[in-house]
Parts: structure tokens; sequence; C-alpha cells
């Protein structure tokens, strides 16, 4: 079973509590992964939006909020070009937020920067953040 290291635990923390529940549940999985980023600050954020990594100016993202409502992840053996294991670590995490759910764990359901209107599919977007997942709604 994979564990995070103390750098992914001190981004971690930066989340908010269901966030914090989710990833750790998750990486007791099968995929062993990392938290890249959890909050961000103002000067984090405005690297992010000129770069085209982050579609939203400071502070409109999730990430800069605090607690942060999102938090960026990356499968090992990292290879950024590998959308398939993104996917495959993106459905394992999805799970496990589900499954909290359903046991009354956590209130809110989680988006993943690969399929924004969470339809299932990934082909209809245009900006795919394939590293993010972020708290939404209550409901």
């Amino acid at each position: 079973m994979a564990i995070f290291s103390q750098s992914s635990n001190s981004r971690l923390d930066t989340c908010h509590a269901e966030l914090q529940l989710i990833m750790r549940e998750a990486i007791k999985g099968p995929y062993d992964f990392a938290i890249t980023c959890g909050h961000r600050p103002k000067a984090m954020q405005d690297a992010a939006y000129t770069s085209g990594a982050s579609k939203l100016q400071w502070p409109r993202s999730k990430h800069n909020r605090i607690p942060s409502m999102a938090a960026d992840v990356t499968i090992y053996p990292v290879d950024w070009n590998d959308h398939s294991a993104f996917a495959l670590l993106a459905g394992w995490i999805m799970a496990t937020a589900s499954r909290l759910r359903v046991e009354g764990k956590v209130a809110h359901r989680l988006r993943w920067g690969g399929d924004w209107d969470t339809d299932g599919k990934t082909a209809d977007h245009k900006f795919k953040d394939f590293p993010h997942f972020e708290l939404i709604d209550l409901v």
C-alpha cells in the first residue's frame, strides 16, 4: 500500500477536511500518487494563470480558498502525457469519493478536471486539467 510523503501530507493539510479524507482513503488503493498542490497563494495562482495551467485568476480558483477546495495530484511513475494513467487514477479517486458520500462521511461531491461537467466523458472539454480535483456543491 502506498503512503503520502511529508510534502504531499503538508500540501493536503491545506485542503478542506473532506478532500483530505477522500485522498487519504484513495491512497490506500491500488495507485500510488502524490499531492502536488493544495492551497495556492496569489503568486502561485498568478503563475498558474500566466502559464495556462489555470483558467482562473486570483482569487477565483478553488485552490485560493482557505481551506483549499481543490487539490492537484499526479500518479507514479509520473508521465504528464499518459492521460490514460491519469484517467485510471481519477476513476479510483472518484469512486472513493462516491463511496464516502454513500457512507455519510463526506457531504460534497467531487469533480475531476478531466470531466468538468461530470458526464463521464473527457472528449467534450477543451481545457483538460487531469491532475485537478475539487469539491463542489452539497447536493
